[in-house]
């Protein structure tokens, strides 16, 4: 690494750690993988060719919060819609995914929730809160009217609001974002799921919502494991057990949040890092590597980020890296001491 990097480094992130959380984590060593994703591929269903993701590995644990950073177009709302069961039509995948062992296709649908980003494009708006969300509770726990109402409003109290019944008696548009949100993961709490997917819940959110919404995952974790999918660089190492970054279709590195802060092993990874302001006052030079993220159509057989990797090797170009390193700490990359 070099110097300029391991300076760009430094302080937002290692300090994160000697000032957070880590070693929070719930999972038991060596107890079984909750979700279990092997060689998940998704091209398109017309031209195969064209990988939007390509040999995913991952396993999460219950207790789990795993964070998923990557810029945009890297294909990590794919793998969330394909993880949930509800990919296009348009998309083809490969693989195998389980959840306590069992194929996808074989667990029930309530195993498994989603919180979005934009809660106001997934409630319904001419429906009070208070109707949908005990029209959920309804179906997941077969309840009467009023035991769903009252289901739903001592939801509504799990997850931060005061007066539950009168926010059932709004509709989303009388309500801020934040509140919003707290019902989407009311509605997602309600199914009671193993895995809950949180897709960039908190980037819509004023920096004091973000934080109460945080707050309310770290509540939930015990019960189930979280895959959080996040921009947000200081968030995910703060938060998460694990880290995963996504490239171009890619999983590049996997590793713990503390180890992933101090020693990125991944190019990608440490341009990710350089590109972020430093939290002290001393400027300094942002860093990002040249060019951009290849179209799925523009990828070639070997690595993904060869070119715009300074420390491009020849077989880079022609052979795609696969992940492998300890358990704590993973790297699909051939030249990962550049």
């Amino acid at each position: 690494m070099d110097q300029t990097t391991a300076h760009a480094l430094e302080a937002p992130f290692v300090q994160t750690f000697e000032q957070g959380n880590v070693g929070r984590t719930a999972m038991e060593a060596g107890s079984p993988p909750l979700l279990s994703i092997t060689g998940l591929t998704v091209v398109l269903a017309d031209r195969p060719e064209t990988r939007l993701l390509d040999a995913v590995q991952l396993e999460l644990r219950k207790g789990e919060f795993f964070a998923l950073v990557g810029e945009s177009g890297s294909g990590k709302s794919v793998l969330c819609s394909t993880i949930m069961g509800v990919a296009s039509s348009e998309l083809r995948c490969l693989g195998d995914i389980h959840i306590e062992g069992r194929r996808l296709s074989d667990v029930d649908r309530r195993q498994r929730a989603m919180i979005y980003q934009q809660p106001s494009l997934y409630l319904n708006p001419v429906r009070r809160i208070g109707f949908q969300l005990r029209e959920t509770v309804q179906v997941i726990d077969g309840l009467s009217k009023k035991e769903a109402s009252e289901r739903a409003a001592d939801l509504l109290r799990d997850v931060g609001i005061d007066d539950p019944n009168e926010t059932m008696r709004k509709y989303p548009h009388e309500m801020s974002g934040g509140m919003n949100q707290r019902v989407m993961i009311a509605m997602a709490v309600a199914m009671k799921p193993q895995l809950l997917i949180a897709d960039e819940p908190t980037s819509a959110l004023d920096v004091t919502t973000q934080k109460q919404i945080l707050d309310l995952l770290e509540q939930l974790r015990s019960d189930m494991a979280i895959l959080f999918v996040t921009h947000d660089l200081g968030v995910a190492l703060q938060r998460s057990d694990r880290i995963g970054v996504l490239y171009a279709g890619q999983l590049v590195e996997i590793g713990r949040a503390d180890l992933v802060a101090r020693t990125p092993l991944h190019p990608y990874t440490r341009a990710l890092f350089s590109a972020v302001p430093p939290l002290s006052g001393r400027p300094r030079r942002l860093h990002s590597p040249a060019g951009s993220l290849p179209e799925p159509t523009q990828r070639q057989a070997g690595c993904n980020f060869a070119s715009r990797c300074s420390g491009t090797l020849d077989t880079c170009r022609h052979t795609r890296p696969a992940l492998q390193g300890i358990p704590q700490q993973m790297v699909a990359c051939h030249n990962s001491e550049a």
